[in-house]
């Protein structure tokens, strides 16, 4: 009878090394490799936001273009202070798929009515949560143009900065100065009353995720 010679202890041990020598070796390029969820949340939040944006300005139902009316953004003859609202600026009373929007959560309240909202928070219901998990904040768009900002200029003319978590309550909650620069989740977005629109500079993380179409560079800069 043939009889078949098995494996020695030692023979397995140098086996397992050389397979946990692989594990190691092989490991790091495989999740290099993997996509990153929040780099990927990071691009479809900026679109989502591109695209919304793009739609309210151009909706002549909710902002009619008064730049006629305004010249450069300030009644001829009127104080200088006394600014002609146009754009997001614009807040007047209108109705939209029956419902009314005005005042200064008119935009917050009008992009929020694109989304997919799955629930509001607890403190504040222009703070919410979409189907995908992301975290929205719009408190900070509240209001518009104050006397002396240019309305062109993201330093003073922004009529405020939408927050975003992309994947919503989950750690880390931080944006990329708070936190190591590959593992922040939560970056900004100012939007200016004619539309424009950038990722905050301090988030250049972010802004390189974004860039992926190459429309974007054009919007992000100054």
């Amino acid at each position: 009878m043939r009889r078949f010679k098995g494996f020695t202890l030692t023979e397995l041990m140098i086996a397992l090394a050389v397979i946990g020598i692989l594990v190691a070796v092989v490991t790091p390029a495989i999740m290099k490799t993997r996509p990153n969820k929040n780099k990927m949340m990071v691009k479809k939040t900026f679109y989502t936001t591109e695209q919304i944006v793009s739609t309210l300005i151009n909706d002549e139902r909710l902002y009619p273009d008064m730049r006629d009316v305004c010249g450069e953004g300030v009644v001829p003859g009127a104080d200088p202070n006394v600014y002609c609202a146009y754009g997001f600026d614009y807040d007047e009373s209108v109705t939209y798929e029956g419902v009314e929007y005005e005042g200064d959560t008119k935009f917050a309240e009008l992009f929020k009515s694109r989304l997919n909202v799955k629930r509001d928070s607890a403190e504040d219901d222009l703070v919410f949560y979409t189907t995908d998990g992301v975290k929205w904040d719009l408190t900070e768009t509240k209001g518009a143009w104050s006397a002396g900002a240019e309305p062109g200029d993201f330093n003073t003319g922004r009529i405020g900065t939408i927050i975003i978590d992309v994947n919503g309550d989950e750690e880390p909650n931080a944006r990329q100065s708070d936190s190591d620069e590959d593992s922040f989740d939560t970056y900004h977005i100012q939007i200016l009353s004619n539309g424009k629109m950038r990722i905050d500079p301090a988030d250049s993380r972010a802004v390189d995720y974004a860039t992926i179409n190459t429309s974007i560079r054009d919007t992000v800069e100054d």
